[in-house]
């Protein structure tokens, strides 16, 4: 595990689903943190995309969907789901610190994974964002299989000129 993070307030938001050598590239300070991932890949770093996120946030506010939700779900042109079978290909999280992410068993148990380490979870595991209880700032980074982007994603390979944060996860809808 890194020890010697980033000072994630001089980062810039962050990066949207692009290769492992733009992400290099464009955000060095990332760069000893997806090789400590390399490893843990199923195949070469080149059939995967990087989304990062570097959030600056307040207390109350929650850096992604606050609500139960599956990544990446099969879609078509429209954007919309298709139905389609769930791949059991992982994809891989890394969080700087909290707020964590929340993830729900078939059981119904609710755990959270240690900041600061990568794990892996697929487009079965259900998640949500959890909000944050203080003045911090975050960094999210995930990594996904290529075969995953579906047509509708807008924006891949591309330097985050801003970065969404949600409020009340009670009057949220996706």
């Amino acid at each position: 595990m890194n020890k010697d993070l980033p000072d994630w307030s001089k980062s810039h938001n962050g990066i949207m689903l692009g290769t492992f050598q733009f992400t290099r590239d464009n955000m060095p300070e990332v760069t000893p943190i997806l090789n400590e991932l390399l490893p843990m890949l199923e195949g070469h770093e080149d059939d995967y995309l990087i989304d990062v996120k570097v959030h600056m946030l307040m207390p109350n506010q929650f850096p992604c969907i606050p609500n139960w939700h599956l990544d990446f779900l099969p879609r078509g042109c429209d954007g919309k789901r298709t139905g389609g079978e769930r791949s059991t290909k992982k994809m891989f999280m890394w969080l700087s610190g909290a707020p964590l992410t929340e993830y729900k068993a078939k059981d119904g148990t609710i755990t959270t994974k240690p900041a600061k380490s990568w794990h892996s979870f697929t487009q079965s595991d259900l998640h949500r964002g959890c909000v944050a209880k203080e003045f911090t700032w975050r960094c999210f980074i995930r990594v996904i299989p290529k075969e995953f982007l579906h047509q509708a994603t807008l924006n891949t390979g591309t330097v985050r000129r801003h970065t969404q944060v949600y409020l009340d996860a009670s009057k949220f809808k996706w």
